[in-house]
């Protein structure tokens, strides 16, 4: 396979580009830009300073990846890492971290559909994926295997866990816990993403995702006892859900009351 760089395209000098990479019309890759073997950069679409591209990502017509990110007085900022094999849809836009030496990070295999937005210092999990027109705010974790619906709108610091579902056109907020649903305005917990559990590699079964969010959202408990509950359970299940818990910084979304 060759490397196929169309004419109209705008290269800096020290952009280094692996090999069968394909770019189209009028893209554009700036300096100390590095994208890996067989990427596919559709025309308009632009990776910005210092940017880094595993191998095989896509992106479509007119995304940004590495754009500067939205902090007033910023000059510079830091980078953003895209994993292999991930994919930007049509018009979509990754920022990169507001500070220099630190990035915003795409893991492999994510997906972020047209017209959505991903802040600064946001990191997608492997396999996550972002409908059109999801917004994310900056520092917003969206966990390995979740999929946020499209149009839905995702707070600054919002952790969404492995293998959840958010529905679409929702203001999400708090926390969503793994394996979980977020349905309804405003959004509430709507119990386990049992599809999402059968579909995902990697994922608990059903039966041990439901045991521990049954702990922490329908016994009644505290956020203190159900954590010693869910120590003391030890199952894989609660050591995932526990290590989530540690760095949640919004609260969880809940059940309605």
């Amino acid at each position: 396979m060759t490397t196929g760089v169309d004419p109209r395209a705008v290269v800096d000098p020290s952009a280094r580009i692996g090999a069968g990479c394909v770019l189209g019309p009028f893209c554009v890759l700036e300096s100390e830009v590095e994208i890996g073997a067989g990427c596919v950069l559709e025309p308009f679409s632009r990776v910005c300073r210092g940017t880094v591209l595993g191998d095989g990502v896509r992106l479509g017509q007119g995304a940004v990846a590495g754009g500067l990110a939205q902090v007033t007085g910023i000059v510079e900022g830091g980078i953003c890492r895209v994993g292999d094999m991930a994919r930007i849809g049509e018009y979509a836009t990754v920022h990169a971290s507001k500070d220099p030496g630190r990035a915003t990070i795409l893991e492999a295999g994510c997906m972020v559909m047209a017209y959505a937005h991903v802040a600064h210092d946001c990191r997608i999990g492997e396999r996550a994926v972002l409908a059109n027109a999801v917004q994310l705010a900056g520092h917003v974790q969206v966990d390995r295997g979740a999929f946020v619906g499209g149009g839905t709108l995702v707070h600054q610091f919002v952790n969404v866990g492995e293998h959840a579902f958010a529905a679409g056109g929702i203001r999400l907020e708090r926390d969503l816990a793994p394996w979980s649903r977020a349905m309804g305005e405003p959004p509430r917990w709507a119990g386990p993403n049992t599809v999402g559990l059968r579909r995902s590699p990697g994922a608990p079964s059903v039966r041990d995702a439901s045991d521990v969010l049954r702990i922490l959202f329908r016994k009644g408990l505290s956020l203190d006892a159900a954590v010693a509950e869910l120590t003391d359970f030890g199952s894989e299940a609660a050591r995932r859900l526990l290590a989530f818990l540690e760095r949640s910084r919004r609260g969880l979304l809940r059940p309605r009351e």
